[in-house]
C-alpha cells in the first residue's frame, strides 16, 4: 500500500520531531575555538568602552573648563555638547540595559567564578524568581569578569537572539523589541548630529558611518533589514559581541561630534592664555603587531605658533595644523597608557601640560562560520560566512590551505564566500585576513573537514528500502525516486539527484533498464512473484557532483 495511504502514529510523528531536533543541533553546532572568539571579543570590547567612557568624560571636562575661563563665551557649543552627550547616554544606556535583561532573562540563571586575583569567589542570581533578569547582578558579572564566565552552550544558541530581538515572525519584526528600538534611537542621534553641525557634519560622517543601519543580504540572497540582518539566526554570543560593538561605535561617534564642536571655540582666535591638551587617537582598540596613532592639540592654538612634547620618552615637534603625531607599535597586550607633557610657549614663557591616553590592544580573533553543517562537501557550493571583531568587512578576505584544493568564490555580501572543495580534498585550513593600512594579518583559522556527497536514499511507489511493496500497485509507469540523505543539510535540487541505470531482481530473475522507470518486463516480472519474495535494485545515480554512486534498494512483495 503506498505511504500517502498509511498515516503516521503519534510514535512516529515523536519519533521524526527527535530526529529533526537532532539534525538542527548538528547544522547549529559551533566549535569551541569559536566560542572562545566570542569571548574573547566580547570581554576585550567591554574593557575598552570603559577606557572610551573615560575619555569622553575628559572631553567635556576639558569644553567645560574652556567655556568658564571664557565668561561663558562658548555657552551655546557647550549646552550642544551637552545635549548630544545626553542622546548617546540614552542609546548607550538602552543597550546596556538590553544587553543585561536578555542575559539574565535567557541566557544564565546564576554565576560563579574566582576572581585569581582576590581569591574572592562570586555567586550572583541573574534573574529573580518570576523569571526577570537582575540588571544590576548581571552588570557586575560583565564589569568584573568580562564574558569569561558563559559557557560555551550558553553561547551557542541561534534560536533566543531572534525571539527577543525581533520577535517570531521574521517577516514583520516587532517594533515594540529591542532591535527596532535600537535602530530608531540611533536614526535619531544621526539626525540630531546633522541639525546641530550643519554642513559641518560631513566632517564627522567616517564615524557616523560606522553605525551602520543599512539592509543586508541573509545566508539565502535575500535583501533584508538591518534588524533581521543583524539577530536572526546568530548565535547567542555573536548578538552579545554586537551589542557591545554599538556601544563601542556609539562612544566613537559622539567623540568625534564633541571634537568637532569643540574645534569651533578656537576659530578666530590667534593668541591665547589657557590651554587644555587634546588626544584624537585614531582608533582605541587596536589588533596586536598593529600601530596605535594619536593626534595631539591645544584647545586654542596660532597655527604659526609650534610646541613641542614628549610622550612615552618620543620627542615630538608639533607640524603646521599645530598638531603633535604620535605613533607606537602594538605588541603587547591588553589595556596601554601613553603619558607625556607638552611645552607651549606663551605671554609668559614656556609652560607645561600633562598628556594622558589610554587604549587596548587585543590578539587577532577571526571567525569562520559555515552556513550549513561544520563540514564541506566536495564539488558543491558550500556557503561561508567570515567576520573579526573590530575590523570593517570590506577589509576581510578568505584564503584556504593547502592551495589549489578548493575554488573561492566571493558573495555580493561582504563576509559572505562560496567555497568549492575539489574532487579528492580531505581537509582545508579557512583563514580570515584582514588588510588594514595596507597590512594584512590573519586573524583566525579553522579546519573543516571534506567528505563526498552521501548516497540517496531511494524511495519506490512511496515506499522506502526495508519496507513492504503491494506487487499490484507496481506498474511500467512507477517511477523510482532518490530523495536525499536526510542528515545533508545543504540545499540541493532534488533534481540534480538521477537515476540512470538500473539492474531489478525478483529471485532468480533480473533486468536492467536505463532510467527510473520499471518498463513491461520489470512489472510483469514483479507482478508473477511469490509474496514474500524479495525485490532487489541495484540502482546507479549521478549525483550532483558528477559522480555516480550505487544504491542499493530492498523490499518484500505482499
Amino acid at each position: 500500500m503506498g505511504a500517502t495511504n498509511c498515516p503516521e502514529t503519534p510514535r512516529q510523528k515523536m519519533i521524526t520531531m527527535m530526529y529533526l531536533v537532532y539534525t538542527a543541533m548538528l547544522a547549529l553546532n559551533v566549535s569551541a575555538e569559536v566560542i572562545q572568539g566570542f569571548k574573547s571579543v566580547g570581554t576585550a570590547l567591554h574593557e575598552s568602552n570603559k577606557n572610551l567612557e573615560f575619555k569622553l568624560k575628559d572631553s567635556y571636562e576639558n569644553f567645560r573648563i574652556a567655556d568658564s575661563l571664557n565668561n561663558g563665551k562658548y555657552d551655546s557649543l557647550y549646552t550642544i555638547a551637552l545635549e548630544v552627550r545626553d542622546l548617546s547616554n540614552d542609546i548607550k544606556s538602552y543597550i546596556d540595559s538590553i544587553e543585561c535583561d536578555f542575559i539574565g532573562s535567557k541566557v544564565a540563571s546564576s554565576v560563579s567564578y574566582t576572581d585569581p586575583r582576590t581569591n574572592k569567589e562570586w555567586a550572583l542570581q541573574l534573574r529573580d524568581e518570576g523569571g526577570r533578569a537582575q540588571i544590576e547582578n548581571v552588570r557586575t558579572a560583565l564589569d568584573s569578569i568580562g564574558f569569561a564566565w558563559f559557557t560555551d552552550k550558553q553561547l551557542e544558541d541561534n534560536h533566543g537572539p531572534a525571539q527577543y530581538f525581533i520577535g517570531p515572525d521574521v517577516k514583520n519584526p516587532d517594533p515594540n523589541l529591542a532591535a527596532i528600538q535600537i535602530k530608531n534611537k540611533i536614526i535619531e542621534f544621526k539626525q540630531k548630529v546633522n541639525e546641530v553641525l550643519g554642513m559641518d557634519s560631513i566632517k564627522v560622517q567616517p564615524a557616523m558611518k560606522e553605525l551602520n543601519l543599512s539592509d543586508g543580504y541573509n545566508k539565502e540572497g535575500e535583501l533584508v533589514p538591518w534588524e533581521v540582518n543583524t539577530f536572526n539566526e546568530v548565535i547567542t554570543g555573536a548578538a552579545l559581541v554586537t551589542l557591545t560593538r554599538l556601544k563601542t561605535e556609539m562612544m566613537n561617534a559622539e567623540y568625534a561630534v564633541v571634537e568637532e564642536l569643540f574645534k569651533q571655540v578656537s576659530k578666530g582666535d590667534k593668541k591665547f592664555s589657557n590651554i587644555a591638551m587634546i588626544s584624537r587617537p585614531r582608533a582605541t582598540y587596536i589588533l596586536q603587531g598593529g600601530t596605535y596613532e594619536t593626534r595631539i592639540n591645544v584647545a586654542a592654538y596660532d597655527s604659526k605658533q609650534k610646541f613641542t612634547a614628549t610622550v612615552n620618552g618620543q620627542h615630538l615637534t608639533s607640524g603646521d595644523s599645530g598638531t603633535v603625531i604620535f605613533r607606537t607599535t602594538c605588541n603587547t597586550l591588553g589595556p596601554q597608557r601613553i603619558t607625556g607633557t607638552a611645552y607651549v610657549t606663551g605671554d609668559n614663557g614656556v609652560e607645561e601640560y600633562p598628556i594622558n591616553d589610554v587604549y587596548f590592544v587585543a590578539k587577532p580573533a577571526g571567525v569562520v562560520r559555515l552556513d550549513g553543517l561544520q563540514v564541506m562537501y566536495a564539488g558543491l557550493e558550500n556557503p561561508v560566512t567570515i567576520s573579526a571583531a573590530g575590523v570593517d568587512a570590506r577589509s576581510l578576505s578568505l584564503s584556504i590551505e593547502p592551495a589549489g584544493q578548493a575554488e573561492i568564490i566571493k558573495s555580493a555580501t561582504e563576509g559572505s564566500f562560496i567555497v568549492k572543495p575539489r574532487p579528492g580534498a580531505k581537509k582545508l585550513t579557512l583563514s580570515v585576513n584582514a588588510t588594514i593600512d595596507k597590512r594584512t594579518t590573519t586573524m583566525g583559522s579553522q579546519s573543516v573537514v571534506v567528505k563526498d556527497i552521501p548516497a540517496p536514499i531511494i524511495k519506490v511507489a512511496g515506499v522506502e528500502s526495508g519496507g513492504r511493496l503491494d506487487k499490484k500497485e507496481l506498474t511500467a509507469s512507477t517511477v523510482v525516486i532518490p530523495i536525499k540523505n536526510p542528515d545533508f543539510l545543504l540545499k540541493i535540487d532534488n533534481r540534480s539527484i538521477r537515476i540512470i541505470k538500473m539492474l531489478v531482481s525478483v529471485g532468480a530473475k533480473e533486468e536492467t533498464v536505463n532510467g527510473p522507470r520499471f518498463n513491461e518486463s520489470i512489472a510483469s516480472m514483479i507482478k508473477k512473484a511469490t509474496k514474500g519474495e524479495k525485490l532487489v535494485i541495484q540502482a546507479d545515480v549521478m549525483m550532483p557532483d558528477g559522480k555516480p554512486k550505487s544504491v542499493t534498494y530492498t523490499a518484500t512483495l505482499r
